[in-house]
């Protein structure tokens, strides 16, 4: 009996694990994890939609079912293998949500698709990160073992019973240091200038992205929709205050879905 073929690398199910298709949606929000995130904290999210939003949290590989597929730690490499995945899917109006590491890949996708002329999406939520122009923090993924695994105790995004399970720890470092790889991405010689809305998310209490660093996203484009919005919490307010995160999302969603004059 001959064995089952194995899925595409381009399989809609393989990066969109938990997508829920609409027959007409009105808008798709793509939702990018942080590092060492998977699709999983977008789960409670389809069922804040706004009407007619397509949900479609991104699953990289090195996680969860994709946990024995190789990282990417190169953000261009990412973008030309997400690009294949996305193209049928940009046939409707979308968006970006990005969560860290997530906004750092919302944001090379975009420029990408300037590049090619390609459809642009209808607004960037863009959360928990600044600019590449504003990247001061020390590439860690370069760091040997125990002074990574110091470096993750202090983003206090890795449950510290992961830090503590060897076998587990030494599964899952490939794909932290991949992704902070990718987080810290540079910022490349000649950064492409949007016209998209963004929408710039960050707490008060967060160590790692001040406050003030958020409102230097606004020179990332020139498009005059530019908000910027403050919650309580450190680096990982989003498992804390997703309610609200979630509030702001629709309201972004609902101006961008709103019929152009």
């Amino acid at each position: 009996m001959p064995s089952p073929t194995p899925p595409s690398p381009n399989s809609p199910d393989r990066w969109f694990p938990t997508r829920k298709p609409l027959t007409e949606p009105r808008m798709r929000l793509f939702c990018f994890p942080f590092a060492g995130g998977s699709a999983a904290i977008y789960n409670a999210w389809g069922a804040g939609m706004p009407v007619g939003v397509e949900l479609c949290a991104v699953q990289l590989p090195g996680r969860e079912r994709r946990l024995m597929e190789k990282p990417i730690d190169s953000l261009p490499a990412l973008v030309d293998a997400l690009l294949p995945v996305l193209a049928p899917l940009l046939d409707r109006p979308f968006a970006f949500f990005g969560y860290s590491m997530g906004s750092r890949i919302s944001l090379e996708l975009t420029r990408r698709l300037h590049v090619r002329n390609g459809p642009m999406p209808r607004g960037l939520m863009l959360a928990a990160a600044g600019p590449p122009r504003e990247n001061d923090r020390e590439p860690i993924h370069h760091l040997p073992e125990a002074e990574f695994i110091a470096n993750l105790r202090k983003y206090d995004g890795t449950p510290e019973e992961i830090l503590q399970h060897r076998e587990l720890l030494e599964l899952l470092l490939p794909t932290l240091r991949a992704d902070f790889a990718l987080a810290w991405w540079e910022n490349g010689n000649h950064p492409v200038k949007l016209d998209v809305p963004i929408s710039a998310m960050g707490a008060v209490g967060d160590a790692h992205v001040p406050v003030a660093k958020l409102e230097t996203w606004r020179e990332e484009t020139s498009n005059a929709d530019f908000r910027v919005r403050h919650f309580p919490g450190g680096h990982f307010f989003i498992r804390q205050h997703q309610d609200a995160i979630l509030t702001a999302v629709r309201e972004d969603l609902a101006r961008w879905m709103a019929p152009k004059p």
